[in-house]
């Protein structure tokens, strides 16, 4: 197990960034890095340290075998010290801290904390605190830990999704329409709202362009391969349809990948900078699905993000591609999916 970045938030911002031990009180700076900790270090800043109350190994400061396991890196079990004064409550397997003390202090040097923010400080910490929690909510809910295999299955020359995954994608879309965020992280919650319109225009086409097999699977419908007699100019205006949905069903996963990139970033910015600081961004899978599968990382690039242009709508990119394959069916073969939204946008 790790710490999360909602106990890291709790620890952090309760403590008021300072150590917890009475006889010291010294501002800390998060390890967010080993290589930057250490220039800090040399520079003669504080690293702080996220000392458990309870050890997590048998046998190490305060080890308690009756103790749940899951709160181990919990903010309940943690106090935020300086390395002198972690070193010296695990002193001697931590025989002069005990488990009472380490929770009284830290009891205490939060109280202390409170007094000094007042009611307003404390109203805006219960703010932040609670916008960190949507966060890990909207991680949980908006598929990134699946988003790598769905954007695999969805770029294929013939493109698929599990119906469990499809599920789960209409359940995080109707979350994120749903939500309301803070309006004190304006930022966070524009590129939030820009992520649900992707989100929505990607359901409906979904909605539109694919069918439920037996499997369950679903598979982008080809109705090209369904006509039964030799009927060239059908043929030639279902394979455009076909080529026009596949295409910008991949133009929605690149746009879709952008967005919840930009929530990353945006967020790490502006709410909490730890937030996905170990998982970083998400990437999209991509390739053919037999001979060929890769990943790629997906960002905006200057002057493509929201603030700066906005997404002209799925009816003007589709209608976009559409003329591109009316000239050639195999236009986007050659010519890179990513830069449509663009070209769209002037």
């Amino acid at each position: 197990m790790s710490i999360s970045v909602m106990s890291r938030k709790f620890l952090w911002g309760r403590a008021g960034n300072r150590c917890a031990h009475p006889d010291c009180y010294q501002t800390l700076t998060p390890n967010l890095d080993s290589e930057v900790s250490e220039v800090f270090s040399r520079a003669g800043v504080v690293i702080g340290e996220e000392a458990h109350i309870r050890s997590s190994k048998e046998g190490g400061p305060r080890y308690d075998a009756n103790y749940d396991d899951s709160k181990l890196d919990s903010y309940e079990n943690l106090l935020l010290l300086c390395p002198t004064h972690h070193a010296l409550i695990d002193k001697d397997g931590g025989r002069g801290f005990s488990v009472e003390t380490l929770t009284r202090m830290k009891s205490l040097h939060e109280r202390a904390v409170d007094e000094r923010l007042g009611p307003i400080g404390m109203a805006q910490r219960e703010v932040s605190e609670r916008m960190v929690g949507l966060l890990a909510l909207w991680e949980a809910r908006a598929c990134l830990d699946c988003w790598q295999a769905i954007t695999s299955s969805l770029n294929q020359p013939h493109p698929i999704i599990l119906d469990s995954h499809y599920d789960r994608l209409i359940k995080a879309g109707q979350w994120m329409l749903s939500m309301r965020w803070p309006t004190q992280y304006t930022k966070t919650a524009r590129a939030l709202d820009h992520l649900n319109r992707i989100v929505g225009e990607l359901l409906n086409h979904l909605n539109e362009c694919m069918t439920l097999s037996n499997d369950p699977i679903w598979k982008i419908k080809m109705e090209y391969k369904q006509i039964g007699r030799w009927d060239p100019p059908l043929y030639k205006e279902l394979f455009g349809e076909f080529q026009t949905d596949r295409n910008y069903l991949y133009v929605l996963v690149i746009e879709a990948t952008k967005a919840i990139n930009w929530v990353i970033e945006v967020a790490s910015g502006e709410v909490d900078p730890f937030f996905r600081l170990e998982e970083g961004v998400v990437l999209m899978g991509d390739g053919d699905g037999i001979m060929e599968s890769y990943v790629v990382r997906m960002e905006y690039e200057s002057g493509e993000t929201p603030e700066e242009r906005v997404f002209p709508g799925g009816r003007t990119v589709k209608q976009y591609i559409r003329e591109k394959i009316a000239t050639n069916a195999h236009f986007f073969d050659k010519n890179p999916l990513s830069e449509v939204v663009k070209e769209c946008c002037g």
